[in-house]
């Protein structure tokens, strides 16, 4: 049995990063260590930014052009953030 309280015997708790569009967490140390894990960090930043970004600049509905490569552009970003998982799945929940 142990003489230190529990909270003090713990070790630091793993400070995790929120990856939004692989809808997955991965902590801070094995995006340092591991350069697949950080790339995998890097593109779902960039993806989750130029997601707001495109929900920032919808056209109105009077320019239907515009409207169709915007939606046009939400699909890329959808298929990006597709493949971003499947990536994820490979990166995180293979063995080493």
């Amino acid at each position: 049995m142990s003489t230190v309280p529990w909270r003090r015997s713990r070790k630091e708790p793993m400070t995790l990063l929120d990856l939004p569009c692989t809808h997955r967490t991965v902590g801070v140390e094995a995006a340092v260590r591991l350069p697949t894990v950080m790339m995998l960090v890097v593109e779902d930043a960039c993806t989750a930014f130029a997601r707001e970004d495109w929900r920032a600049h919808e056209p109105p509905r009077w320019r239907p052009r515009a409207r169709r490569r915007w939606h046009s552009e939400g699909r890329r970003l959808r298929d990006k953030e597709t493949r971003l998982r499947e990536l994820a799945v490979q990166c995180l929940d293979t063995p080493d």
